[in-house]
């Protein structure tokens, strides 16, 4: 058994929760259902240390592979502006509106190991 590695570019947020990452992504996943209409872009990811994943909405993602680098397209401010308001409809739908230390959206490299 190895571990495979990996990197993720994406433009979101990572959610710092007690719930085990694939618990919370099927949480997400049927929040994100009802929402789709207000947040089309938006989706999740989880990744981390090999067992101990981080839950992160994003909007947009690329994976990176080991060795190798990755652009992000252009986004326009217009377009930033309305993931970031994607993003904060999700959070307050999803109910993570009142944790004290959620980072506002960016860009943000996530690495992995599984």
């Amino acid at each position: 058994m190895g571990y495979i590695t990996s990197t993720y570019l994406a433009y979101g947020l990572r959610i710092p929760t007690d719930a085990h990452p694939w618990h919370e992504s099927g949480r997400i996943d049927a929040g994100l259902t009802t929402i789709r209409d207000l947040c089309p872009d938006v989706g999740h990811l989880t990744a981390g240390q090999y067992d101990q994943d981080m839950v992160f909405l994003v909007t947009q993602y690329t994976e990176i592979e080991l060795g190798t680098y990755g652009r992000t397209t252009t986004a326009t401010a217009e377009q930033v502006a309305d993931w970031n308001r994607q993003l904060a409809n999700a959070v307050d739908h999803l109910g993570y509106g009142h944790i004290r230390d959620l980072d506002a959206p960016g860009w943000i490299a996530i690495p992995d190991v599984s």
